[in-house]
């Protein structure tokens, strides 16, 4: 990826962070969301962007609905911040399960340990 793409994808991140936790009036939008990566592709047409959200399902499910719900606000919103881009990205966001995956793997790995410690090895 070259160092321009890098940098787009960086500044696409932290403003998106900041105008989901700062200018997104919908109330299903949790305030436990973390946009953790954007990728750019290298026409800067489009951008697939990453968001964990943290909770219960039902929350998770709403919180990502409003978020897809909102894309036309998000990108104008960028548009505005970052005017030195000749066109905003159209954004598609993805949920980020990898943090879930990681404690599904812990908590496979701890009770292994605890089924060696149990059989006494």
């Amino acid at each position: 990826m070259n160092y321009r793409l890098e940098r787009v994808n960086s500044e696409l991140q932290k403003c998106i962070t900041v105008i989901i936790r700062d200018r997104i009036k919908n109330p299903r939008v949790s305030e436990m969301v973390s946009v953790t990566d954007v990728s750019v592709s290298k026409d800067l047409k489009t951008a697939r962007v990453y968001v964990s959200i943290y909770g219960n399902k039902e929350k998770m499910q709403s919180t990502f609905e409003a978020l897809k719900q909102s894309e036309g606000f998000i990108r104008h919103e960028l548009s505005i911040e970052l005017k030195h881009l000749r066109a905003v990205p159209q954004l598609n966001f993805i949920e980020d399960t990898a943090g879930e995956y990681g404690q599904h793997i812990d908590s496979l790995i701890k009770e292994i340990k605890k089924n060696d410690d149990i059989a006494g090895n």
